[in-house]
Protein backbone atom coordinates (compact mmCIF):
# COMPACT_ATOMS: atom_id res chain seq x y z
CA UNK A 1 0.00 0.00 0.00
CA UNK A 2 1.17 3.45 -0.84
CA UNK A 3 2.77 5.35 2.11
CA UNK A 4 3.59 9.32 2.30
CA UNK A 5 5.31 9.49 -0.61
CA UNK A 6 2.09 8.95 -2.86
CA UNK A 7 0.98 12.25 -3.10
CA UNK A 8 4.30 13.05 -4.60
CA UNK A 9 4.54 10.09 -6.25
CA UNK A 10 0.51 11.14 -8.02
CA UNK A 11 2.50 14.64 -8.69
CA UNK A 12 5.26 13.67 -10.80
CA UNK A 13 3.19 10.68 -12.65
CA UNK A 14 0.95 13.27 -14.04
CA UNK A 15 3.92 15.50 -14.97
CA UNK A 16 5.49 12.30 -16.89
CA UNK A 17 2.07 11.52 -18.47
CA UNK A 18 1.76 14.99 -20.10
CA UNK A 19 4.71 14.87 -21.25
CA UNK A 20 4.33 12.07 -23.26
CA UNK A 21 1.32 13.93 -25.42
CA UNK A 22 3.03 17.62 -24.96
CA UNK A 23 4.77 17.24 -28.71
CA UNK A 24 1.26 16.59 -30.16
CA UNK A 25 0.94 20.34 -29.72
CA UNK A 26 3.57 21.28 -31.87
CA UNK A 27 4.98 23.76 -29.64
CA UNK A 28 8.74 23.88 -30.11
CA UNK A 29 10.71 23.66 -26.92
CA UNK A 30 7.28 23.16 -24.50
CA UNK A 31 8.11 21.31 -21.49
CA UNK A 32 6.10 20.42 -18.23
CA UNK A 33 6.59 22.20 -14.55
CA UNK A 34 5.21 21.69 -11.06
CA UNK A 35 5.33 25.07 -8.95
CA UNK A 36 3.02 27.47 -8.36
CA UNK A 37 1.39 29.89 -10.98
CA UNK A 38 3.16 32.79 -9.37
CA UNK A 39 6.47 31.97 -9.08
CA UNK A 40 9.09 33.49 -10.82
CA UNK A 41 8.76 33.49 -14.58
CA UNK A 42 12.39 31.40 -14.66
CA UNK A 43 10.93 28.47 -13.17
CA UNK A 44 7.48 28.12 -14.95
CA UNK A 45 7.30 26.27 -18.30
CA UNK A 46 7.31 28.95 -20.55
CA UNK A 47 6.17 27.80 -23.21
CA UNK A 48 4.62 24.69 -21.54
CA UNK A 49 1.99 23.49 -19.09
CA UNK A 50 2.57 23.99 -15.29
CA UNK A 51 1.17 21.69 -12.61
CA UNK A 52 0.31 22.59 -9.51
CA UNK A 53 -1.80 20.92 -6.33
CA UNK A 54 -3.95 23.49 -4.45
CA UNK A 55 -5.93 21.15 -2.48
CA UNK A 56 -6.36 18.19 -1.28
CA UNK A 57 -10.07 16.80 0.58
CA UNK A 58 -10.99 13.74 2.00
CA UNK A 59 -12.60 10.99 0.05
CA UNK A 60 -16.39 11.11 0.42
CA UNK A 61 -16.76 6.81 -0.56
CA UNK A 62 -13.73 5.58 1.57
CA UNK A 63 -12.51 8.53 4.14
CA UNK A 64 -14.13 6.05 6.85
CA UNK A 65 -12.97 2.83 6.02
CA UNK A 66 -10.12 1.86 7.83
CA UNK A 67 -12.89 1.62 10.95
CA UNK A 68 -11.88 0.15 13.29
CA UNK A 69 -8.08 -1.01 13.18
CA UNK A 70 -8.23 -3.22 16.00
CA UNK A 71 -9.56 -6.59 17.08
CA UNK A 72 -11.81 -6.62 20.53
CA UNK A 73 -8.39 -8.37 21.74
CA UNK A 74 -6.52 -6.25 20.56
CA UNK A 75 -5.02 -7.69 17.26
CA UNK A 76 -4.07 -5.46 14.65
CA UNK A 77 -6.57 -5.75 12.27
CA UNK A 78 -5.32 -2.69 9.34
CA UNK A 79 -2.86 -0.41 9.41
CA UNK A 80 -4.76 3.02 9.33
CA UNK A 81 -5.50 4.31 6.16
CA UNK A 82 -5.77 8.04 4.87
CA UNK A 83 -8.28 8.57 1.93
CA UNK A 84 -7.98 11.73 -0.27
CA UNK A 85 -8.61 12.96 -3.58
CA UNK A 86 -5.97 15.43 -5.28
CA UNK A 87 -6.78 18.43 -6.74
CA UNK A 88 -4.51 19.90 -9.30
CA UNK A 89 -5.00 23.38 -11.73
CA UNK A 90 -3.11 23.33 -15.09
CA UNK A 91 -2.11 26.56 -16.30
CA UNK A 92 -0.41 26.73 -19.70
CA UNK A 93 1.79 29.26 -21.81
CA UNK A 94 3.20 30.22 -24.87
CA UNK A 95 2.69 32.86 -27.61
CA UNK A 96 -1.30 33.68 -28.04
CA UNK A 97 -0.74 35.22 -31.50
CA UNK A 98 0.14 31.26 -32.51
CA UNK A 99 -2.48 29.90 -29.75
CA UNK A 100 -0.10 27.79 -28.12
CA UNK A 101 -1.89 28.08 -25.15
CA UNK A 102 -4.99 26.33 -26.47
CA UNK A 103 -2.71 23.93 -28.51
CA UNK A 104 -1.25 22.99 -25.26
CA UNK A 105 -4.51 22.85 -23.65
CA UNK A 106 -5.63 20.38 -26.14
CA UNK A 107 -2.91 17.98 -26.22
CA UNK A 108 -3.16 17.72 -21.99
CA UNK A 109 -7.11 17.46 -22.34
CA UNK A 110 -6.07 14.48 -24.67
CA UNK A 111 -3.77 12.70 -22.63
CA UNK A 112 -6.31 13.10 -19.55
CA UNK A 113 -8.76 11.75 -21.39
CA UNK A 114 -6.59 9.13 -23.28
CA UNK A 115 -5.03 7.53 -20.19
CA UNK A 116 -7.32 8.83 -17.17
CA UNK A 117 -5.73 5.89 -14.80
CA UNK A 118 -2.46 5.93 -13.62
CA UNK A 119 -0.85 2.40 -14.73
CA UNK A 120 1.52 0.61 -12.48
CA UNK A 121 4.18 0.34 -15.32
CA UNK A 122 3.80 3.95 -15.22
CA UNK A 123 4.14 5.09 -11.59
CA UNK A 124 7.47 2.86 -11.39
CA UNK A 125 8.88 4.18 -13.86
CA UNK A 126 8.44 7.22 -12.30
CA UNK A 127 9.90 5.79 -9.04
CA UNK A 128 12.65 4.19 -10.63
CA UNK A 129 13.67 7.87 -12.09
CA UNK A 130 12.94 9.89 -8.92
CA UNK A 131 15.31 8.37 -5.87
CA UNK A 132 13.72 10.72 -3.90
CA UNK A 133 10.14 8.80 -4.86
CA UNK A 134 11.80 5.47 -4.60
CA UNK A 135 9.41 3.21 -2.35
CA UNK A 136 6.42 4.71 -2.43
CA UNK A 137 4.57 1.39 -3.57
CA UNK A 138 1.93 3.61 -5.01
CA UNK A 139 1.95 0.52 -8.11
CA UNK A 140 0.96 -1.34 -5.30
CA UNK A 141 -2.55 0.26 -4.18
CA UNK A 142 -5.44 -1.59 -4.47
CA UNK A 143 -7.35 1.58 -5.90
CA UNK A 144 -6.54 2.82 -9.12
CA UNK A 145 -5.78 6.74 -9.18
CA UNK A 146 -8.15 8.24 -11.78
CA UNK A 147 -8.08 12.00 -13.46
CA UNK A 148 -11.60 13.63 -13.70
CA UNK A 149 -12.11 17.23 -15.17
CA UNK A 150 -13.32 19.38 -12.90
CA UNK A 151 -16.05 22.00 -14.04
CA UNK A 152 -15.39 25.68 -12.85
CA UNK A 153 -17.97 28.49 -12.91
CA UNK A 154 -16.59 31.66 -13.50
CA UNK A 155 -17.51 32.97 -10.43
CA UNK A 156 -14.79 30.28 -8.60
CA UNK A 157 -12.36 30.64 -11.17
CA UNK A 158 -12.40 34.16 -10.63
CA UNK A 159 -12.08 33.32 -6.27
CA UNK A 160 -8.99 31.32 -7.02
CA UNK A 161 -6.84 33.17 -8.74
CA UNK A 162 -8.21 36.44 -7.46
CA UNK A 163 -7.94 34.95 -3.30
CA UNK A 164 -4.98 31.99 -3.76
CA UNK A 165 -2.82 33.29 -6.61
CA UNK A 166 -3.11 37.22 -6.55
CA UNK A 167 -1.66 37.08 -10.08
CA UNK A 168 -2.80 37.95 -13.72
CA UNK A 169 -5.21 35.33 -14.92
CA UNK A 170 -3.66 32.80 -17.35
CA UNK A 171 -5.51 29.93 -19.38
CA UNK A 172 -6.31 27.12 -17.19
CA UNK A 173 -8.30 24.19 -15.93
CA UNK A 174 -8.63 21.72 -13.40
CA UNK A 175 -8.26 17.45 -12.94
CA UNK A 176 -9.21 16.12 -9.34
CA UNK A 177 -7.07 12.37 -8.79
CA UNK A 178 -8.85 10.12 -6.83
CA UNK A 179 -8.48 8.01 -4.73
CA UNK A 180 -5.19 8.42 -2.98
CA UNK A 181 -4.84 5.59 0.22
CA UNK A 182 -2.18 6.43 2.47
CA UNK A 183 -0.78 3.64 4.85
CA UNK A 184 2.07 3.39 7.28
CA UNK A 185 4.59 1.31 6.59
CA UNK A 186 6.41 1.22 9.50
CA UNK A 187 6.49 -2.59 11.15
CA UNK A 188 3.50 -3.74 12.98
CA UNK A 189 2.86 -1.76 16.23
CA UNK A 190 2.86 -3.97 19.40
CA UNK A 191 -0.81 -4.80 20.80
CA UNK A 192 -1.80 -2.82 23.54
CA UNK A 193 -1.62 -3.37 27.10
CA UNK A 194 -4.34 -5.34 28.46
CA UNK A 195 -6.12 -4.11 31.00
CA UNK A 196 -5.61 -4.84 34.70
CA UNK A 197 -8.90 -4.72 36.36
CA UNK A 198 -12.29 -4.11 34.88
CA UNK A 199 -14.50 -1.79 37.25
CA UNK A 200 -18.20 -2.37 35.88
CA UNK A 201 -21.56 -1.37 37.34
CA UNK A 202 -24.83 -1.35 36.32
CA UNK A 203 -27.93 1.21 37.20
CA UNK A 204 -31.28 1.50 36.95
CA UNK A 205 -32.49 5.02 35.29
CA UNK A 206 -34.03 6.69 37.76
CA UNK A 207 -34.81 10.87 36.69
CA UNK A 208 -35.25 12.68 39.88
CA UNK A 209 -38.72 15.07 39.87
CA UNK A 210 -38.82 18.32 42.00
CA UNK A 211 -42.86 18.85 42.76
CA UNK A 212 -42.83 21.83 44.95
CA UNK A 213 -40.21 24.44 46.27
CA UNK A 214 -40.90 26.02 49.42
CA UNK A 215 -39.60 27.88 52.64
CA UNK A 216 -37.96 25.51 55.12
CA UNK A 217 -40.62 26.54 58.10
CA UNK A 218 -43.56 27.50 57.63
CA UNK A 219 -44.08 26.31 54.25
CA UNK A 220 -46.05 29.19 52.89
CA UNK A 221 -43.75 32.31 54.16
CA UNK A 222 -41.87 33.97 51.72
CA UNK A 223 -38.80 32.60 50.26
CA UNK A 224 -35.55 35.58 51.46
CA UNK A 225 -31.89 35.35 50.57
CA UNK A 226 -30.31 33.39 53.12
CA UNK A 227 -32.98 30.98 54.11
CA UNK A 228 -33.70 27.59 53.94
CA UNK A 229 -35.73 26.35 51.38
CA UNK A 230 -37.25 22.70 50.60
CA UNK A 231 -37.39 20.41 47.32
CA UNK A 232 -40.00 18.23 47.21
CA UNK A 233 -40.59 15.26 44.94
CA UNK A 234 -39.61 11.74 44.13
CA UNK A 235 -36.38 10.00 43.52
CA UNK A 236 -34.13 13.08 44.92
CA UNK A 237 -31.87 11.02 46.79
CA UNK A 238 -29.33 9.48 44.15
CA UNK A 239 -29.18 5.77 44.29
CA UNK A 240 -25.59 4.10 45.20
CA UNK A 241 -22.56 5.20 42.60
CA UNK A 242 -24.07 8.56 41.76
CA UNK A 243 -24.42 11.60 44.13
CA UNK A 244 -26.56 14.63 44.81
CA UNK A 245 -26.47 18.08 43.42
CA UNK A 246 -28.58 20.80 43.73
CA UNK A 247 -28.25 23.91 41.28
CA UNK A 248 -29.54 27.42 41.99
CA UNK A 249 -29.79 29.45 39.24
CA UNK A 250 -27.30 27.36 37.80
CA UNK A 251 -24.68 27.18 40.33
CA UNK A 252 -24.18 24.12 42.37
CA UNK A 253 -25.24 24.47 46.30
CA UNK A 254 -24.78 22.01 48.83
CA UNK A 255 -27.71 20.54 50.42
CA UNK A 256 -27.81 20.89 54.30
CA UNK A 257 -29.99 17.37 54.22
CA UNK A 258 -31.05 15.04 51.30
CA UNK A 259 -34.29 12.23 51.91
CA UNK A 260 -36.05 10.06 48.88
CA UNK A 261 -38.69 12.89 48.57
CA UNK A 262 -37.31 16.33 49.92
CA UNK A 263 -34.11 17.73 50.23
CA UNK A 264 -33.59 21.13 52.17
CA UNK A 265 -31.11 23.59 50.91
CA UNK A 266 -29.71 27.01 52.42
CA UNK A 267 -29.97 29.78 49.61
CA UNK A 268 -26.91 31.68 49.17
CA UNK A 269 -27.37 35.47 50.11
CA UNK A 270 -25.78 36.78 47.26
CA UNK A 271 -28.99 35.87 44.75
CA UNK A 272 -30.70 38.69 43.42
CA UNK A 273 -34.42 39.24 43.99
CA UNK A 274 -36.88 37.97 41.48
CA UNK A 275 -37.65 34.12 39.72
CA UNK A 276 -35.16 31.46 40.52
CA UNK A 277 -34.90 28.36 39.26
CA UNK A 278 -33.68 25.03 41.07
CA UNK A 279 -32.71 21.79 39.86
CA UNK A 280 -31.46 18.99 40.68
CA UNK A 281 -28.47 16.62 39.24
CA UNK A 282 -27.07 13.16 40.01
CA UNK A 283 -23.92 12.74 38.17
CA UNK A 284 -22.21 9.52 38.60
CA UNK A 285 -19.30 8.29 40.94
CA UNK A 286 -16.55 6.98 38.18
CA UNK A 287 -12.96 5.05 38.10
CA UNK A 288 -10.91 4.78 41.36
CA UNK A 289 -10.80 6.24 43.25
CA UNK A 290 -14.21 7.58 42.48
CA UNK A 291 -15.08 11.15 40.88
CA UNK A 292 -17.83 13.52 39.95
CA UNK A 293 -18.45 13.12 36.49
CA UNK A 294 -20.75 15.93 35.34
CA UNK A 295 -22.98 15.27 32.39
CA UNK A 296 -23.86 11.64 33.45
CA UNK A 297 -26.74 10.30 35.61
CA UNK A 298 -30.05 11.66 35.98
CA UNK A 299 -31.34 15.02 35.89
CA UNK A 300 -34.90 16.82 36.76
CA UNK A 301 -36.83 19.60 35.37
CA UNK A 302 -36.31 23.23 36.07
CA UNK A 303 -38.29 24.32 39.14
CA UNK A 304 -39.25 27.87 39.88
CA UNK A 305 -39.33 30.06 42.44
CA UNK A 306 -39.69 33.47 44.07
CA UNK A 307 -37.09 34.79 46.21
CA UNK A 308 -38.48 38.23 47.80
CA UNK A 309 -37.00 41.34 48.63
CA UNK A 310 -36.93 42.62 52.50
CA UNK A 311 -37.01 45.75 53.76
CA UNK A 312 -34.10 46.57 56.21
CA UNK A 313 -33.71 47.79 59.74
CA UNK A 314 -33.22 51.21 60.10
CA UNK A 315 -32.42 53.66 63.07
CA UNK A 316 -33.57 53.25 65.95
CA UNK A 317 -33.72 49.63 65.87
CA UNK A 318 -37.08 48.07 64.44
CA UNK A 319 -38.45 50.79 61.75
CA UNK A 320 -37.77 50.12 58.96
CA UNK A 321 -34.73 51.93 56.17
CA UNK A 322 -37.48 54.24 54.77
CA UNK A 323 -36.70 57.74 54.59
CA UNK A 324 -38.39 60.95 52.90
CA UNK A 325 -36.86 62.87 50.24
CA UNK A 326 -38.55 66.24 49.93
CA UNK A 327 -37.32 66.83 46.50
CA UNK A 328 -35.95 64.56 44.19
CA UNK A 329 -34.77 64.34 40.36
CA UNK A 330 -35.92 67.10 37.86
CA UNK A 331 -38.51 68.44 38.34
CA UNK A 332 -38.11 68.04 42.00
CA UNK A 333 -40.75 66.07 43.33
CA UNK A 334 -41.32 64.40 47.00
CA UNK A 335 -39.44 60.32 46.48
CA UNK A 336 -38.87 57.30 49.44
CA UNK A 337 -35.73 55.96 49.93
CA UNK A 338 -35.41 52.40 51.08
CA UNK A 339 -32.99 49.71 51.27
CA UNK A 340 -33.57 46.59 50.76
CA UNK A 341 -31.75 43.20 50.63
CA UNK A 342 -30.66 41.79 48.95
CA UNK A 343 -28.92 43.89 46.49
CA UNK A 344 -31.03 45.40 43.45
CA UNK A 345 -29.18 44.50 40.15
CA UNK A 346 -28.10 46.37 37.23
CA UNK A 347 -31.25 45.80 34.75
CA UNK A 348 -33.56 45.01 37.65
CA UNK A 349 -37.11 46.94 37.90
CA UNK A 350 -38.39 48.65 40.47
CA UNK A 351 -41.69 49.53 41.88
CA UNK A 352 -43.15 50.87 45.12
CA UNK A 353 -46.43 49.99 46.57
CA UNK A 354 -48.12 52.07 49.37
CA UNK A 355 -51.01 50.79 50.91
CA UNK A 356 -52.56 53.62 53.11
CA UNK A 357 -54.51 51.12 55.82
CA UNK A 358 -58.57 51.93 56.30
CA UNK A 359 -59.62 53.86 59.08
CA UNK A 360 -63.06 51.52 59.84
CA UNK A 361 -62.13 47.85 58.94
CA UNK A 362 -62.68 45.69 57.33
CA UNK A 363 -63.09 48.07 54.17
CA UNK A 364 -59.98 47.83 52.10
CA UNK A 365 -56.82 49.46 51.98
CA UNK A 366 -55.86 51.94 48.92
CA UNK A 367 -53.30 51.32 46.87
CA UNK A 368 -51.08 53.35 44.96
CA UNK A 369 -48.14 52.23 43.10
CA UNK A 370 -44.77 53.88 41.59
CA UNK A 371 -42.61 53.48 39.20
CA UNK A 372 -38.30 53.39 40.56
CA UNK A 373 -37.14 52.67 36.68
CA UNK A 374 -34.77 49.75 35.66
CA UNK A 375 -31.29 50.34 37.75
CA UNK A 376 -28.45 51.09 35.56
CA UNK A 377 -26.59 50.43 38.04
CA UNK A 378 -26.28 47.61 41.21
CA UNK A 379 -27.92 49.30 44.78
CA UNK A 380 -28.84 47.80 47.85
CA UNK A 381 -31.17 51.55 48.34
CA UNK A 382 -33.71 52.07 45.57
CA UNK A 383 -35.43 55.51 45.69
CA UNK A 384 -38.79 56.11 43.48
CA UNK A 385 -40.38 59.43 43.08
CA UNK A 386 -43.90 59.77 44.81
CA UNK A 387 -45.41 62.59 42.84
CA UNK A 388 -49.03 63.61 44.01
CA UNK A 389 -48.92 61.36 46.77
CA UNK A 390 -51.64 62.73 49.73
CA UNK A 391 -49.95 63.06 53.25
CA UNK A 392 -50.62 60.61 55.39
CA UNK A 393 -49.40 56.89 56.83
CA UNK A 394 -48.43 54.00 54.48
CA UNK A 395 -47.92 50.15 54.24
CA UNK A 396 -44.82 50.21 52.01
CA UNK A 397 -44.45 47.20 50.07
CA UNK A 398 -41.05 46.99 47.35
CA UNK A 399 -41.29 44.91 44.30
CA UNK A 400 -37.88 43.88 42.28
CA UNK A 401 -38.95 41.90 39.18
CA UNK A 402 -42.65 41.59 40.13
CA UNK A 403 -40.92 39.64 43.18
CA UNK A 404 -42.78 41.85 46.49
CA UNK A 405 -41.49 42.87 49.92
CA UNK A 406 -43.55 41.15 52.74
CA UNK A 407 -45.75 43.19 54.81
CA UNK A 408 -47.44 42.35 58.14
CA UNK A 409 -51.01 42.43 59.13
CA UNK A 410 -52.70 43.00 62.28
CA UNK A 411 -56.17 42.45 63.55
CA UNK A 412 -58.87 42.18 60.16
CA UNK A 413 -55.95 42.01 58.05
CA UNK A 414 -54.81 45.78 58.38
CA UNK A 415 -51.14 46.03 57.11
CA UNK A 416 -49.41 47.25 60.02
CA UNK A 417 -45.46 47.19 59.20
CA UNK A 418 -43.38 48.62 57.55
CA UNK A 419 -45.10 52.01 57.70
CA UNK A 420 -43.70 55.21 56.51
CA UNK A 421 -45.31 58.82 57.16
CA UNK A 422 -46.03 61.26 54.40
Amino acid sequence: MSNALAIATVTEALRNLLTQYIDLAGVSGAWVSTVSPDAPASQLAIPGINIFLYQITPNAALRNADLPTRAQDGTLLRKPQAAIDLHYLLTFYGEYATLEPQRLLGAATLALHASPVLTPSLIQSVEASNPFLAGSNLDAQTEQIRFNPVVFSLEELSKLWSFLLKIDYVLSTAYVAHVVLIEDDVTVPPPPLPALSYNLGVQTMRQPVITQVSAASPADAPIHAGSNIILRGRNLAAPSGAATQVLIGGVAQTPVAIGPTSITLALPGNLAAGPQTAQVMQPLLLGVPPVLHPGTGGASGIAAFVLHPTIASGSPPGNPAISVIPAFGSPPSPALAVTVSPTVQAGQRVLLQLLQPPKSPPAAASTRLFDGGTLTAASDTVTVPIPGLPSGTYAVQVLVDGAESPLQFGPGGVPIAPLVSV
